[in-house]
């Protein structure tokens, strides 16, 4: 069974680039592009790995981090954020939450995403 990987990206281009992407590397990818889809996406897929942006409309990225850790049988999942916000005080908001990892889109591209992806889920 493929690992699956639930991107939450409201830019369409970016969401579809990544998706294809993580496709190509053999992950299972679903796409959302808002945080209330992110979350119930998660809630009846149950991936294995969520990439989250933080800006979104509906809910914010870190609103869907709440969501998830305060769900039990979401909780564990492991997160990437993959974000434009890069204050130090955004990147220490995301860590509170447990994510593993925090991107600056603007400083990474669809391939360094997937490879990181990769190293996480092997």
């Amino acid at each position: 069974m493929a690992t699956k990987v639930l991107v939450a990206e409201d830019d369409e281009l970016l969401s579809s680039l990544l998706v294809g992407r993580l496709q190509g590397a053999g992950y299972d990818t679903h796409a959302a592009y808002d945080g209330n889809a992110a979350i119930d996406e998660a809630k009846k897929w149950q991936p294995d790995l969520l990439v989250l942006d933080l800006l979104m409309p509906v809910k914010s990225g870190y609103d869907v981090l709440e969501a998830i850790r305060a769900d039990a049988g979401l909780a564990p999942m492991r997160v990437i954020v993959v974000s434009n916000l890069s204050a130090s005080d955004d990147v220490d908001k995301a860590r509170k939450y447990g994510v593993i990892a925090f991107l600056v889109k603007a400083n990474t591209t669809p391939g360094e995403i997937t490879e990181k992806v990769k190293s996480i889920l092997g």
